[in-house]
């Protein structure tokens, strides 16, 4: 009986040891081949690196766009990012994109803001320059390709003026109108306007008003559709009134929480890219050299 006593638990170890070396399920975060040399690029990159790791720790699907528009689209809802297919040219471009994309992915996975504000666009052109920078770009990574000239643009204010223009830059480009790309995002201060509306409105017809509206706009980009908006629209008002409170007032601290994480991020963006400014002036300088026709050719 001994010798079945020693057995058992060894092989209860054997067994848990097996399982916990199971292979785990591949993760793949896109079937096109040119943007998984992109991602492997990006690898090679200090911020890359930990970009792609997110990706990876919480898998994003992303795909090239079937629709019109020169910009990176998102489909939160099925997880989803779409790059603009004329990027398929040049995998160390395609790099760039997926980069900026990829930040903008992950303030909304942390903060669970469903909708793109102009602020996530300000600091993924930094991550993006930075990234280029880190690739040692030199001009002709640019000229052979029309398509780059936004990104060129944003690059060469980085490097020539600094930060804040450059951010400037890239605000100014989402506040356009442009119903290809969804154009204009949201921004930090209509988002607060937003909340402290839907605050202080008080009564049943007010409050589904506010969200009705606010589902209008949503429309008005194509973000939603005029159905889903009808749809929530009508199972808001369907609300009892206890139910109604009580929803407007959860509503309200969970949205309020969310904007305070998204700007929360977005500083912390601000503040990483000044010391990585500070700690990589050279590189920056070197590039300056090499991009000294930025100032005729791109400004704007």
């Amino acid at each position: 009986m001994k010798p079945l006593k020693i057995l058992f638990p060894l092989l209860a170890i054997f067994l848990i040891s097996c399982a916990s070396n199971k292979p785990k399920k591949e993760v793949i975060l896109s079937s096109e081949p040119s943007i998984e040399r992109a991602l492997d690029i990006l690898v090679s990159t200090p911020d890359g690196k930990s970009l792609v790791k997110f990706l990876y720790d919480h898998p994003v699907r992303i795909e090239y766009s079937n629709t019109a528009g020169l910009c990176h689209k998102f489909a939160f809802e099925k997880n989803r990012i779409y790059i603009a297919r004329d990027f398929k040219e040049s995998d160390i471009l395609l790099a760039l994109e997926v980069a900026r994309s990829a930040l903008i992915y992950k303030m909304y996975f942390v903060s669970k803001l469903k909708e793109i504000i102009a602020e996530e666009e300000e600091v993924a052109a930094l991550l993006q320059s930075r990234v280029a920078l880190q690739l040692n770009l030199v001009n002709d990574d640019f000229l052979k390709y029309p398509f780059s000239a936004k990104i060129k643009s944003e690059f060469c204010t980085y490097i020539m003026d600094g930060q804040r223009p450059a951010m400037r830059k890239a605000r100014y480009a989402a506040l356009i109108t442009d119903p290809d790309c969804q154009l204009p995002l949201e921004t930090l201060h209509s988002q607060k306007t937003w909340l402290r509306k839907i605050k202080d409105s008080t009564g049943k017809g007010k409050f589904f008003q506010a969200l009705y509206e606010r589902d209008l706009e949503k429309v008005e980009k194509g973000t939603i559709t005029m159905a889903q908006a009808m749809k929530a629209d009508a199972l808001n008002r369907g609300l009892n009134t206890y139910d109604l409170y009580r929803y407007q007032r959860t509503f309200y601290e969970d949205a309020t929480e969310i904007v305070s994480k998204i700007e929360k991020m977005y500083l912390q963006e601000i503040r990483k890219d000044a010391g990585w400014r500070k700690r990589n002036a050279d590189i920056i300088e070197r590039a300056s050299m090499e991009f000294s026709e930025c100032n005729l050719l791109y400004d704007e």
